[in-house]
C-alpha cells in the first residue's frame, strides 16, 4: 500500500501536467490557425476542411495584409482605438483612485452602505442600461464622437472597489504626519496616495486597456462613420464588405488582437493581481 501511494504521489504532478498542457494546446490552437490562414494567400478561395495548421510554403506571403489595407484605413482606426484606450485609462484611474481614497479614508455618514450600493452596480447588465445612454448620449450630440465612447469608460465600480482595497491597506500615520506638516487632502492625495497606489494603478490600467480595446457593442453603436470607427468595429463591417474573401478578414483581425495579445504576455503578472488583489473583506 505505501508503494502504491509512493507511485500515486509521484505520477500525481505528471498527470496534472499533462492535462494543463492538453488544455492549453486546445486553447491556442484557434489563434495558431488564425496566425496561419492570415498568411495563407489562398484561404480567400475558401477556408479548407480539414483546417491548415501549418505555413505553406506555395501560399503563404502577405498579400492578405496588403489587400486589408488598401481596402480600409485600419490605421485610422489603430489611431482611434488608441486615442480612446489611452483617454479612458487615464481618467478611469484618476476617477477609481479619487473614490477609492474617499471610501478607504474618508469619514462620512453611511459610508459602508454607499460603498455596498456602488458595488452593486456590478451586478446590472451593460445591456440593460445601454438604450438610456444611448438616448442621453443622442441628445447631448455625442453620438458619432469619441467622446460618447472615453466618457462612458471613466466610471468602473470593479476599479473602485480595487483601489479602495488597496488603500485601506495604507498606514493612517502617513495621513497623519501630513496633515500635521499643513497639506491638505488634494496635496495628500497626489504626493501621499498616488506615488503609494502605482501597483493597484497599473493593474487596473492593464485591465482597462484590455476592456477598452476589445470593446464592441458600445462604439459599434454611437460611431456611424467609418473615420471614427475603432479596430474592433473596423472588423466587424471589413467582414461584412469582404464578400467571403476569409484570408483577408483574418488578416485583419490578427491586426486587431496583436496589441492584446503582446500586452497580456508581458504584463499578465498584473492581470492576475488584478484578480487576487480584492479578495480581502472590506
Amino acid at each position: 500500500m505505501k508503494v502504491l501511494s509512493q507511485m500515486d504521489s509521484s505520477l500525481l504532478p505528471k498527470v496534472r501536467a499533462s492535462v494543463l498542457l492538453a488544455g492549453a494546446i486546445l486553447f491556442c490552437l484557434p489563434f495558431w490557425w488564425l496566425l496561419v490562414n492570415a498568411f495563407d494567400e489562398s484561404a480567400n478561395l475558401g477556408l479548407k476542411l480539414p483546417p491548415v495548421l501549418w505555413f505553406r510554403k506555395e501560399y503563404t506571403g502577405l498579400d492578405n495584409f496588403r489587400n486589408a489595407f488598401s481596402a480600409i484605413p485600419i490605421v485610422k482606426y489603430y489611431l482611434n482605438t488608441v486615442l480612446i484606450t489611452v483617454s479612458v485609462i487615464v481618467l478611469q484611474v484618476l476617477n477609481c483612485c479619487l473614490a477609492g481614497y474617499a471610501f478607504a479614508k474618508g469619514r462620512f455618514p453611511g459610508k459602508k452602505w454607499f460603498f455596498i450600493l456602488f458595488l452593486a452596480t456590478m451586478m446590472i447588465p451593460f445591456q440593460l442600461y445601454m438604450i438610456p445612454l444611448y438616448l442621453v448620449m443622442n441628445q447631448t450630440g455625442l453620438v458619432n464622437t469619441l467622446f460618447a465612447i472615453i466618457l462612458p469608460g471613466i466610471h468602473s465600480a470593479y476599479g473602485v472597489f480595487l483601489c479602495t482595497q488597496y488603500i485601506k491597506g495604507l498606514p493612517d500615520s502617513l495621513l497623519e504626519a501630513a496633515r500635521i506638516e499643513g497639506a491638505g487632502e488634494w496635496r495628500i492625495f497626489f504626493t501621499v496616495i498616488l506615488p503609494l497606489c502605482k501597483p493597484v494603478l497599473a493593474t487596473l490600467s492593464v485591465l482597462t486597456a484590455l476592456a477598452c480595446w476589445n470593446d464592441f457593442l458600445w462604439p459599434y453603436l454611437v460611431l456611424l462613420k467609418e473615420s471614427r470607427f475603432t479596430i474592433t468595429v473596423g472588423v466587424s463591417m471589413f467582414q461584412q464588405q469582404s464578400g467571403g474573401f476569409m484570408g483577408n478578414v483574418l488578416a485583419v483581425a490578427l491586426l486587431a488582437i496583436a496589441p492584446v495579445v503582446i500586452l497580456y504576455v508581458f504584463l499578465q503578472r498584473f492581470i492576475i493581481g488584478g484578480i487576487t488583489m480584492g479578495a480581502t473583506k472590506y
